[in-house]
């Protein structure tokens, strides 16, 4: 058989030239959607069955129009393929067993740099993407943003329709996104804002994102508490701090899915969920930093709070004053690194009549570093060359590096050798 007949052979066995045995689709366009009149008040669940139901385009992807989705997620249309949900949330609303009012007199000025921030300036940050990975490639289409203003939580989420919609998005959150503006997000320094930046570049659109001041409240809660928690995701903190638990909430790692779904079949089950999931996240932020700006503040506030964490946030701060006080008031006692930084903060003082004490209970329970920081101190401060012996033949008894251990053994013989207390004797 030559090669013409083979591939005649070949497009008959493929049904090549035959007619489809589908009917031609629908084209592709909002148009194609029946027209109709969204009853008041209709129940989510009617709605969305209704959603469900719509007549099929091409390759049976379902269609939604960009008023539809507005409707299902109670929002307006703020610009081609974006719908803009708002909220506003009295102050006296609790989010779990925290009140929202608490923000306005919750000490912030830590977090801020040691400048109390302005609540008004305060602009608390959250988005949802289609990936975690970050890069180009991954976008925020549905951005969330909260402020405070007098005695409400204002709210505003940005849902993009479509990946056309993104400019309008940038542009519009640009009303509150001012040169005065304090964010406050979980994570967001490391991802959010970069993501959020890349794209206004993309976008070719100028934000003030690069400059703006930045409190990033997963590094200070991981400070606080992290040692006390399995992990230190947003959800776990707000169970363990605010004693919120979500319910019938959609799972993060969802998300993408979902919002790829609605792209590209019209799939508009999941959608108001993970709305909810972002605005939830939104206010836990403000809740979240009423409750750890006062366990940085007040020592002992919360029970849960690792006193060592946040003396040594404190420390790098440059404020040892506050660091001591949070080691010294701790509630429970302290655990012996906790007590090894207390005696390490007296001695940065020069109150070695305090830190001496501490390092001798800790050496006496075998604690290497307290053993090492005596034999500094009798050797470099008293020039007690005996005790400083003392604490370094202790050392040699304990797993450690041997040979400077033995280099200061040595060291130590000879200065006791030729100290004038010895010369004196003979």
């Amino acid at each position: 058989m030559d090669l013409r007949a083979r591939l005649k052979a070949l497009e008959s066995r493929l049904g090549v030239g035959q007619p489809s045995p589908f009917p031609r689709a629908m084209p592709l366009v909002a148009d194609a959607i029946p027209s109709y009149e969204v009853p008041r008040n209709e129940p989510l669940a009617v709605r969305m069955q209704r959603y469900a139901t719509t007549p099929s385009g091409t390759n049976g992807k379902r269609l939604i129009t960009d008023d539809a989705l507005a409707t299902l997620l109670r929002g307006s249309i703020c610009g081609e393929g974006v719908v803009l949900v708002e909220n506003f949330i009295p102050c006296s609303t609790r989010h779990g067993n925290i009140r929202f009012a608490d923000i306005h007199s919750a000490p912030l000025d830590f977090f801020a740099g040691g400048t109390e921030p302005c609540r008004d300036d305060l602009l608390f940050i959250d988005t949802e993407t289609t990936g975690l990975a970050g890069g180009t490639g991954t976008i925020a289409f549905l951005f969330g943003l909260a402020r405070v203003r007098g005695d409400a939580i204002e709210v505003r989420q940005y849902f993009l329709t479509r990946f056309g919609g993104e400019a309008a998005m940038l542009a519009h959150a640009l009303e509150w996104l001012s040169p005065d503006s304090h964010l406050v997000s979980f994570n967001g320094k490391s991802f959010d804002v970069p993501l959020l930046a890349t794209r206004y570049r993309l976008s070719r659109i100028t934000h003030p994102l690069d400059a703006l001041p930045h409190i990033d409240l997963l590094h200070r809660t991981r400070a606080a508490f992290g040692r006390n928690w399995p992990d230190c995701r947003l959800q776990t903190a707000e169970r363990e701090l605010l004693r919120l638990f979500r319910d019938d909430d959609v799972p993060g790692h969802m998300i993408p899915q979902i919002w790829t779904d609605l792209l590209q079949f019209g799939e508009t089950r999941d959608v108001r969920g993970v709305v909810e999931h972002n605005l939830t996240d939104i206010l836990s932020l403000v809740a979240l930093a009423a409750v750890v700006g006062r366990a940085y503040t007040v020592p002992g506030h919360h029970p849960q709070a690792d006193a060592l964490g946040i003396a040594r946030a404190h420390r790098k701060s440059g404020d040892m004053a506050t660091a001591v006080r949070h080691l010294e008031e701790a509630s429970g006692g302290l655990p012996d690194d906790a007590r090894l930084e207390l005696a390490g903060l007296y001695a940065r003082a020069g109150q070695y009549e305090k830190a001496v004490p501490v390092w001798t209970l800790l050496a006496q329970r075998n604690v290497l570093p307290a053993m090492e920081r005596l034999a500094i101190y009798h050797e470099h401060k008293v020039r007690d060359y005996s005790k400083a012996l003392h604490w370094t033949k202790q050392m040699m008894l304990l797993p450690c590096d041997k040979t400077e251990v033995e280099r200061r053994r040595a060291r130590l013989v000879l200065k006791s050798v030729l100290s004038p207390r010895c010369l004196a004797q003979g």
